[in-house]
């Protein structure tokens, strides 16, 4: 994972122990509730793109070992429970499959993916697959990185650093600008603001 703060990286077991150890050291307590994998070690679309190249693929960490590595940290007290983010419906069955079949690995409960009015993909391929597993959304991004603000709504876009200018072509910016600009082209929400509407 060449985009991670001091990449690259993977979820191999020595990387995810030295993590949590890392965490709980920064944290100065004992075991944390919630230890969430931030990013699939393996490909899938990120960043906006919503295609899945199966060309794109690299040898990734399998999913078994990440899951094993987890389970010593929890049999050892440094973790209670174990989440996902930025994850796919393949991921969330694959954890959840291994750590049905494979006693005692532990069990995915969370999943923090992007969700908000302009990014509604955990609807449409999530929902249904993390219902019936009981995974539960920590959702993130409800503003759509400031645009749902109503800050974003001028040319300039707001500082260069903003999350929306970093990550260019998230959402369909331009018709997302001035559809909240114009609060007559949505009726039903006349009398919110970006803000409550969001």
């Amino acid at each position: 994972m060449t985009w991670i703060r001091g990449g690259p990286t993977s979820l191999d077991s020595k990387n995810i122990e030295q993590a949590i150890d890392g965490s709980l050291k920064r944290l100065g307590c004992d075991y944390i509730d919630l230890y969430q994998l931030h990013w699939p070690d393996r490909y899938v679309p990120m960043f906006g793109d919503i295609d899945y190249d199966p060309t794109a693929s690299y040898a990734p960490v399998p999913i078994e070992e990440q899951l094993e590595a987890l389970s010593r940290a929890k049999e050892a007290g440094k973790i209670i429970h174990v989440g996902v983010s930025n994850e796919t419906a393949y991921g969330v069955m694959e954890f959840c499959r291994l750590a049905d079949s494979k006693s005692p690995l532990p069990r995915i409960v969370s999943i923090q993916n992007a969700y908000n009015l302009l990014c509604r993909t955990f609807d449409s391929t999530l929902a249904e697959c993390c219902h019936h597993h009981h995974v539960r959304l920590l959702a993130y991004s409800p503003l759509a990185m400031g645009l749902l603000s109503g800050k974003y709504l001028t040319p300039e876009r707001g500082p260069k650093d903003a999350r929306l200018n970093l990550y260019r072509g998230r959402y369909a910016e331009a018709e997302s600008r001035y559809s909240f600009s114009k609060p007559n082209c949505i009726p039903a929400v006349t009398a919110l603001s970006c803000g409550t509407l969001s």
